[in-house]
């Protein structure tokens, strides 16, 4: 039956204490596995800061400004006119570049540097000895060909080398979303390094200011060249439509802002003269017709507009007007045959037939004017239609005129262009500027960039102890023994009754280990016995679980010695106690007494009639009876398969208000696996840092196969000083100056 199964599960809050409690008693264990890391990591660590070389390193800023609109260079440059991510990359490339690094060594005399020039440090014995060791240079090919170059060859070989060296020690790097560029360089001297630094951006700006120089002079000279190809092309453009023109008797004449032929101007010409001509014609037409009209509707013209507005025909009629005012006053004095009025009507008569005639002048007039204006407008109308054909001829000849004159203009326009390009860069090429500046010199570093003696020292120790921790969680882990009581509870799914402390030494006798609990009653280890105590005696007062079986996986657990203690701490409570040594390959529990039984639990099992009374030994001093397994030979060797060992168990129990057995290990003997059957209570005795993780399985399933329950485990010989977790466990006993001093 499994004791407080449920009860014992652990909330999560105590599991994840019990976690912290497992884990710093396996880092309190494998201190020293820790601290040997740590040496063995920062050692060397320290020695190689100290004797590392120290590195410098500094920086410098670039600023590289955005191109002027009006500066045709630099619309030319890399295809662009504004400043992107690509070009900023691009300025950094040009900074990091071979060619840069090789003016920068050439300004500097860096060749006679060595700790650029590897030839002129001075070679350690291991350089001296490793090219004769080294089969690297022969199986490449590579000093094969290094004695195949020139002088030349070997001189830029090792300017190759050189350059390698500084580009390692050089670091561009350009900001995003920024025009700024740092430049960053590291050497062994702080001074040597922002030299460098300074000097590599000084000659970058030069060589910005250099190229384009250089690409504005080639524009200049393209273009110069371009011109003088241009002007040839407008010459002969002009001068082939100019011929043309003259050929085909097209000659231009211009009127206004617009050109035209002479056969266009003159259409043009006889289109206005024409309307104006239908124009006068229609209003000749239109007095003609009216005078035509009165004479028909009246007989007379004389109130026509034209005979109106003549001034002769009006001085007719003043005198008209006068003649008949006379006649009319001399009328009134004169008969009408009087010379006088005779000769005034005669006079009046005469003026009449004037008028009649201006009258008749001024019609017939009108119809020459009529007949005139119309032949004017047929004229200028057959010259205008002669004039169409005329053009409609020359029609195509003009098309090709123009194309000819537009191919004139188009050289013209671009000769034009070009030429104030080249008037324009020609100007420009002495203003030029680099569009890049230096915006901050690099500063003379006093602090070692490399080795970070402080970064490195505390890395060093950090994963010195990550690595100790970690190898002593590993070599936790690899070990297959049960070292706490977490572990033996995870492992077998039971429950830890009791931690039983390591009490003595090894030179403590015999009698001081049997009596232990009872001569240090507040001991720890007699602590941990009353406990187990607690914790078995649960169920015993309604008669269940009176009957304890320990056992092992294994011998030398020490489940001898919690037996014995086992009754001896129920007996001190005033019970009635019987330990039955039930090991008959091993017995051990007589001893104590210093007795040699003849007769015990073997001969007891073979002859039912022997009394039981005799075969007892009875502790004084732990105040529990004894039955001692007996004398062991071939024939009581296999006296627990008889069967009768439960029939004896029954009869004992009535007279015993607890039996203790202790059973052989189970991987030792098959008699656990027998003795289970009649046992209310198993305890399963495990030694601490001692039994094996698969001994401990392997004996719960041989109990499980013959269906005996387990009620929990006891931890035995543990010991407070390697092991944190058991201190901490929990226990009433493990306050050692609780339980010793009180």
């Amino acid at each position: 039956m499994t004791l407080f199964q449920n009860s014992l599960a652990p909330a999560p809050p105590d599991v994840f204490r019990r976690r912290v409690r497992w884990a710093l008693g396996v880092v309190r264990r494998g201190k020293w596995v820790v601290f040997g890391c740590v040496l063995l990591i920062t050692a060397p660590t320290v020695v190689y800061l100290y004797t590392a070389k120290r590195l410098y390193s500094t920086t410098a800023e670039v600023l590289i400004e955005s191109p002027d609109t009006g500066d045709s260079l630099l619309d030319r440059s890399y295809g662009r006119s504004r400043l992107t991510e690509a070009a900023i990359q691009t300025e950094a490339d040009i900074l990091s570049s071979s060619s840069l690094a090789a003016r920068v060594i050439e300004k500097l005399n860096l060749t006679a540097d060595p700790e650029f020039n590897t030839a002129l440090r001075p070679r350690s014995l291991w350089g001296k000895i490793l090219p004769y060791i080294n089969p690297l240079p022969f199986l490449t090919g590579q000093r094969a060909g290094e004695q195949q170059l020139t002088e030349q060859g070997r001189a830029k070989l090792a300017m190759t080398r050189i350059q390698g060296n500084f580009l390692s020690r050089l670091s561009v790097k350009s900001r995003r979303r920024s025009f700024v560029i740092t430049v960053g360089f590291t050497a062994e001297n702080g001074e040597k390094a922002g030299r460098i630094a300074n000097t590599l951006a000084d000659l970058y700006v030069v060589d910005r200011l250099e190229a384009n120089l250089q690409e504005s002079r080639r524009a200049n000279e393209w273009l110069a060249h371009r011109l003088e190809g241009l002007r040839h092309d407008v010459a002969i453009g002009e001068r082939t439509a100019e011929a043309f023109r003259i050929t085909h008797n097209l000659t231009q004449r211009r009127k206004g802002e617009r050109l035209m032929t002479i056969s266009d101007q003159q259409l043009i010409e006889l289109n206005s003269r024409l309307v104006l001509a239908r124009t006068d014609l229609a209003q000749k037409r239109a007095r003609y017709e009216q005078t035509l009209a009165l004479s028909r509707r009246s007989g007379s013209t004389e109130t026509s507009f034209d005979v109106l507005q003549s001034s002769l025909i009006q001085r007719l009629r003043e005198q008209e007007a006068i003649t008949q005012r006379e006649l009319s006053e001399a009328t009134k004095t004169y008969g009408d045959r009087h010379p006088r009025i005779i000769g005034q009507r005669a006079d009046l008569n005469e003026l009449r037939q004037k008028i009649a005639q201006e009258v008749n002048k001024i019609t017939a007039s009108l119809a020459s004017e009529v007949a005139a204006a119309q032949a004017g407008v047929t004229t200028m109308e057959r010259e205008i239609a002669a004039l169409k054909r005329t053009t409609n001829e020359a029609g195509s000849d003009e098309v090709e005129l123009r194309e000819l004159e537009r191919q004139a203009d188009t050289s013209r326009t671009l000769y034009e262009s070009f030429m104030a390009r080249y008037k324009r860069d020609t100007g420009q090429e002495r203003i030029q500027r680099a569009n890049a500046r230096v915006l901050s010199q690099a500063v003379i570093p006093v602090q070692p960039s490399s080795p970070r003696r402080i970064r490195i020292f505390v890395g060093a120790v950090f994963v010195s102890v990550l690595a100790g921790l970690g190898l002593v969680f590993l070599l936790d882990r690899l070990n297959g023994r049960v070292r706490s009581p977490e572990e033996a509870e995870q492992i077998t799914g039971l429950p830890i009754l009791a931690s039983i402390p390591y009490y003595g030494n090894k030179n403590q006798s015999r009698e001081a280990l049997d009596y232990a609990s009872l001569d240090a009653p507040r001991s720890n280890l007699a602590n941990a016995f009353r406990s187990l105590r607690a914790v078995l005696s649960a169920n015993t007062e309604t008669g269940a679980d009176k009957v304890t079986l320990t056992t092992s996986s294994v011998p030398q657990e020490g489940k001898s010695f919690v037996s014995r203690h086992l009754a001896m701490t129920i007996a001190k409570a005033g019970h009635r106690v019987l330990l039955i040594d039930a090991d008959l390959m091993r017995p051990i529990q007589h001893t104590a007494m210093g007795l040699t039984p003849d007769r015990g639990l073997a001969q007891l099992l073979l002859e039912p009639t022997l009394p039981v009374d005799d075969l007892l030994l009875h502790d004084e001093r732990g105040s529990f009876d004894i039955l001692p397994a007996g004398p062991i030979d071939l024939e009581s060797g296999n006296a627990l398969a008889n069967g009768r060992l439960e029939e004896i168990v029954q009869s004992l129990a009535t007279r015993y208000d607890r039996i203790v057995i202790d059973a052989p290990p189970c991987l030792a003997a098959t008699d656990a696996q027998i003795l289970a059957r009649v046992a209310d209570q198993i305890v399963l005795v495990i030694k601490w840092n001692h039994t094996a993780r698969d001994a401990v399985l392997t004996a719960l399933s041989y109990l499980s196969k013959v269906g005996a329950k387990v009620s929990g485990v006891v931890l035995t010989q543990t010991q407070d000083n390697l092991d944190g977790t058991y201190g901490s466990y929990g226990y009433y006993g493990n306050y050692d100056g609780y339980s010793e001093k009180s």
